[in-house]
């Protein structure tokens, strides 16, 4: 049993957990969350309905753990599969947050209880998780609020469930696709430099017996080891800021993230990679929005946000200003190179049939399977070269060191 307090509330009032004292070993007790200004703000709220002898403990109504997307989309899933059962609202948030008893989902659980709390005291589900943005982002709660507002609550949380899953899937393999060859590449260059700080000075007493000149590669090893040895922590000091610096940049400067996503989608395997993952991600979420019953302009003006890169949503923006003065989607995404043929056929289709959210969905998944057929196809492809920038590296070195001694009848 939950309590519904009466009366406004703001987003400076705490969250209190309450458990009714048992009257009998055989009762089971009561347990429920309320909204109060204070402990005895809520105490005196619980005792107009009737429910005394209760024991107080506040929940935090934030916390700065991160919480994954993944665990949010598990989350909507669940909600959604119990108000599809016919579970009532709040039932069916007291249920999901008592089953996830893993330490990753406790900040969740402790959102959710804030949640059930604004939704017992009277809010819509859409604004009550409209307080929680690092959970659920605008798009999200504007696209539950129009579910809502249609009488379709079940059916826009199953979609946006999907539609979660969906884009935790693509982020997934995108990651994959780039986590593998950055960590091979790593081991190599630690490798690499393990061998010049450790290795290569072992030798340096024996070439220090030939009186002849070394070969050019010999004296640019031994120069790195060298500078390695003495300067090391200096060198990877300054890389890791070099580093550090490149990515805030690209963060924080507009212009150096344009300049570098222009780049990276020229690439013949990354951009292609990165185009079909956009796609994807576009597609999908336009899907979504407009199987909600979202406006287009709105639709359009969301799916440009989660476009992440900028020739992208600068597209998507000029098609909705140009949806708003009466052309149709597909006419205006025909002017940009940026979206395939065959997309902008297969949503004039979906227009003129009137099933624009089906043909949206379907796009959706053929761009998710091709993207899952390039992620294989570049990790086949990537090993081979990681092989053989692994080996030229060493053989460099092997050869460095060695090449005095294959010599040696010409230098002593």
């Amino acid at each position: 049993m939950s309590a519904n307090p009466q009366g406004r509330h703001t987003a400076k009032d705490m969250v209190y957990c309450w458990t009714e004292k048992r009257v009998s070993k055989s009762a089971k007790p009561r347990t429920g969350e309320i909204r109060a200004k204070s402990e005895g703000h809520a105490m005196h709220l619980l005792g107009r309905q009737g429910i005394r002898h209760v024991s107080l403990t506040k929940t935090r109504t934030g916390s700065s753990a991160r919480i994954k997307p993944v665990v949010v989309a598990g989350f909507v899933r669940q909600l959604a599969v119990m108000i599809q059962s016919g579970v009532p609202l709040n039932q069916s948030l007291a249920l999901v947050a008592g089953s996830m008893n893993s330490r990753a989902k406790r900040p969740l659980v402790e959102t959710i209880r804030v949640i059930r709390a604004d939704v017992e005291s009277g809010l819509k589900l859409s604004d009550a998780m409209r307080k929680h943005p690092r959970c659920f982002d605008t798009l999200f709660c504007n696209t539950l609020a129009a579910g809502e507002h249609a009488g379709e609550l079940d059916s826009s949380l199953d979609r946006l469930a999907t539609y979660m899953e969906k884009s935790v899937r693509i982020r997934q393999k995108v990651r994959k696709a780039m986590v593998y060859p950055g960590i091979v590449v790593c081991v190599a260059l630690l490798v690499t430099v393990g061998m010049l700080m450790y290795v290569l000075p072992s030798f340096r007493a024996v070439y220090g017996q030939f009186e002849a000149e070394l070969p050019a590669l010999t004296t640019t090893l031994l120069n790195l080891s060298e500078l390695l040895t003495e300067h090391g922590l200096f060198v990877f000091a300054a890389l890791g800021l070099g580093v550090y610096s490149v990515i805030q940049l690209y963060k924080r400067n507009t212009k150096f993230r344009d300049n570098t996503d222009r780049l990276i989608l020229k690439t013949p395997i990354f951009g292609d990679l990165l185009r079909t993952a956009c796609h994807a991600r576009w597609t999908r979420t336009f899907a979504t929005l407009s199987a909600s019953g979202v406006p287009i302009t709105s639709a359009l003006e969301a799916v440009a946000g989660v476009s992440k890169i900028k020739s992208y949503e600068d597209a998507t923006l000029a098609v909705r200003q140009a949806v708003a003065s009466g052309v149709r989607v597909s006419d205006g995404l025909e002017k940009y190179a940026l979206f395939p043929q065959e997309t902008v056929q297969m949503i004039r289709i979906g227009e003129e049939s009137g099933r624009l959210d089906n043909m949206l969905d379907r796009l959706a998944n053929q761009y998710e399977v091709k993207l899952d057929d390039q992620v294989d196809t570049l990790s086949t492809i990537m090993e081979p070269m990681i092989m053989c920038v692994i080996g030229g590296l060493v053989g460099v070195l092997i050869v460095g060191m060695y090449l005095p001694i294959f010599n040696i009848g010409g230098i002593v």
